[in-house]
């Protein structure tokens, strides 16, 4: 047995600390500091709820873009375009739309002009490109504007 009581750390019967700090207390304290620095970081991200997202802005260009899609399956689109009759094509549009969009159009080559369009709403513009109408190449674009009433 060659191992002496002094070497093994008992005297006697008495434990003896092998070392000078415990660890268990270290221990216990970065489990406690790891804990706390978790629970602050989910606070931390999770402490705005997530924002609903609007989807009355994504229906009204649907809308938009299945009025003008009704109205080019029908044939008028292409002939009001080829005649550029702006306030004939509002009416049609108006009639599709429902009441609570208002909406301007233009009809235009490359680039429209947004006079009537307000600066203080949230605008929705849609691009719809009519190349012929009949034998006539047209190649003109209609540009749809649509926003809430308020």
């Amino acid at each position: 047995m060659g191992v002496s009581q002094k070497e093994n750390g008992f005297v006697e019967g008495v434990c003896k600390r092998r070392f000078s700090a415990p660890k268990g207390y270290i221990y216990t304290l970065e489990v406690l500091i790891a804990i706390s620095l978790i629970l602050v970081s989910v606070v931390f991200i999770f402490r705005n709820p997530p924002a609903k997202p609007e989807f009355g802005i994504s229906t009204m260009k649907i809308q938009g873009l299945q009025a003008l899609e009704y109205l080019d399956n029908k044939g008028d689109l292409k002939n009001l375009v080829f005649q550029e009759n702006e306030t004939e094509l509002e009416n049609r549009i108006k009639n599709i739309l429902p009441i609570e969009a208002q909406f301007e159009t233009e009809i235009c080559n490359f680039s429209c002009s947004a006079a009537n369009v307000p600066l203080n709403e949230t605008v929705i513009g849609i691009d719809y490109y009519a190349s012929g109408y009949k034998e006539n190449y047209v190649g003109k674009k209609v540009r749809l504007w649509i926003w809430r009433r308020s």
